[in-house]
């Protein structure tokens, strides 16, 4: 199976789909929960407190880990806003494999056919092997930020503490309490997944600016960061679907 980079993104449903050949990621921790295929061999995923290999691996919210495969690999991350359900189920897990030979070939199959459904066809491969959808956060003022924050993100955070008539100390504290997640990496994350969809066009240091980083360099370190590539490598994958 030698097929082009292809990268899907579905940001309404929250999830995202990467199909890469003989991969070897950068270490990096997503903020969501990441299912990976090996869709001919093994996946291995290397971790602090060891290593998880098989077909299918899950990788838990927030873990570092690094990604290898000597075939090609489909990766599907489901973001952890919209799938609050599934990043906590597996909160304080490491790395696992799992076993269904129905899931792999329907992912297999989703994947080769590179066009259409792909996001729609990845969702209903993970939603047999773990619990998926939204759960509310649990608390009303770190709900009512979350809402501020997508549509004023680029007001300062003492502006949204007090709307709240909390300090940003506490809302910091609250926020990474009930999301599971510093609000600065949050945001960060956000970001990036805002200058996905940007980065199809191609000008990396106008998607950045756009975006909200302050340069192209600091848009490349986030997404290493998040992802495990550049962004230069899902801007190639992206013009490879179209």
């Amino acid at each position: 199976m030698n097929l082009p980079p292809l990268f899907v993104l579905a940001p309404e449903a929250g999830i995202f789909v990467l199909r890469s050949n003989d991969a070897h990621s950068a270490p990096h921790r997503q903020w969501g929960t990441a299912i990976l295929f090996g869709l001919e061999g093994a996946v291995t995923v290397r971790h602090a407190s060891g290593s998880a290999r098989g077909r299918i691996v899950v990788v838990p919210g927030d873990v570092p880990h690094v990604t290898s495969s000597r075939g090609p690999l489909a990766s599907v991350v489901l973001d952890a806003d919209h799938h609050r359900a599934t990043f906590r189920a597996l909160a304080r897990r490491l790395p696992f494999a799992l076993e269904s030979s129905s899931a792999l070939a329907q992912m297999v199959a989703v994947v080769a056919r590179g066009k259409g459904a792909v996001a729609r066809g990845a969702e209903q491969a993970v939603a047999g092997l773990l619990p998926t959808g939204s759960a509310p956060v649990g608390d009303g003022r770190i709900a009512r930020l979350l809402d501020m924050l997508e549509g004023e993100e680029e007001h300062p955070l003492p502006v949204h503490a007090a709307r709240l008539k909390l300090s940003t100390g506490h809302v910091s504290t609250l926020f990474h309490a009930r999301v599971g997640i510093p609000l600065r990496r949050w945001l960060l994350w956000r970001r990036l997944l805002r200058s996905l969809p940007l980065m199809r066009a191609g000008g990396l240091a106008e998607t950045a600016a756009a975006s909200g980083f302050s340069d192209q360099a600091h848009l490349t370190r986030t997404c290493v960061r998040f992802a495990g590539y550049t962004p230069r490598q899902l801007a190639n994958a992206l013009a490879s679907h179209g």
